[in-house]
């Protein structure tokens, strides 16, 4: 996919500078590519492989998914949302995960995180209110 999105990227690039006046040309241009170099199909399972690596490299208290779908161009075959989350946590209980890590990968992470950020927070209070009372800088 790295590749994919890299090639991507150099073919706008190129686009953008041989079409420095007209972004229809670029945009018709991307599209063109596009078609022409579709994405490599990309699965559950290959999503259940990067979770994995990350939960290997960070460890399971460090691995979280997201619901929101914004800002991609496509979504894995057969995960469009969050409505086929059962079938991405399927394929990490094939893999071993257990009830606990798959708590914490489906929202336990980020509720504890945000936990920690709001106790952050609360032990700052009279700090920023200290700040509040200072002079405005020069």
């Amino acid at each position: 996919m790295l590749q994919h999105d890299s090639a991507k990227a150099a073919e706008e690039a190129r686009l953008k500078t041989l079409n420095r006046a007209s972004t229809a040309a670029v945009k018709a241009g991307v599209k063109a590519w596009e078609q022409a170099n579709p994405g490599p199909a990309v699965t559950a399972r290959d999503v259940a492989d990067h979770i994995d690596h990350v939960a290997a490299i960070a460890g399971h208290d460090h691995v979280g998914i997201g619901a929101d779908m914004d800002g991609i161009d496509s979504t894995p075959i057969g995960l469009s949302g969050v409505e086929a989350y059962p079938t991405l946590f399927a394929e990490l209980i094939r893999r071993g995960w257990s009830d606990a890590d798959l708590a914490r990968l489906a929202g336990g992470n980020l509720l504890r995180a945000l936990r920690g950020a709001e106790a952050v927070a609360a032990s700052m209070k009279g700090v920023t209110a200290a700040m509040d009372r200072l002079p405005p800088a020069p």
